[in-house]
């Protein structure tokens, strides 16, 4: 295996490119390696394009589940897919994340403002202009982080 490593100051984030001819066990064991680095560090592995991306917690507004994938938006609205369950990314994130509906993570750093909705619940959106519903299920729990 061949390892090249570019040095680009004008980077924001890490980023990872593996290329190859087709899948392997190698290629494979390099993946979960990555996972595992991800976990321990509260990194989150997102893919787009066929490359893998390593995104800092601090980077996302919003994480949801959309058309059976787990998206991950960063703070330009660009999207990962993740490869992980919800739950278990909830999990490894740090305690500015909340839950707002079974489908939907979000970042309360982030938040750019809430208004009122239909059916008692708030609409959010988020400071890369993403927009979502917060469930009446959990406006409760966002209401109480956000001294509302």
């Amino acid at each position: 295996m061949k390892v090249d490593i570019k040095i680009n100051p004008e980077l924001t984030e890490i980023t990872h490119v593996i290329q190859a001819p087709k899948m392997t066990p190698e290629l494979m064991s390099l993946i979960e390696l990555l996972e595992t680095v991800e976990t321990k560090n509260n990194l989150l592995v997102g893919k787009k394009d066929d490359k893998f991306f390593v995104v800092e917690p601090e980077e996302v507004d919003i994480i949801r589940t959309e058309g059976g994938e787990i998206k991950l938006y960063n703070n330009k609205g660009v999207d990962y897919t993740i490869t992980k369950p919800l739950h278990k990314i909830h999990e490894q994130l740090p305690s500015n994340f909340i839950r707002i509906s079974k489908s939907t993570l979000v970042n309360i750093n982030r938040v750019d403002h809430l208004s009122n909705s239909f059916s008692r619940t708030m609409h959010i959106v988020m400071k890369n202009g993403i927009n979502d519903y917060i469930s009446r299920t959990y406006l409760g729990d966002i209401k109480k982080r956000l001294d509302l």
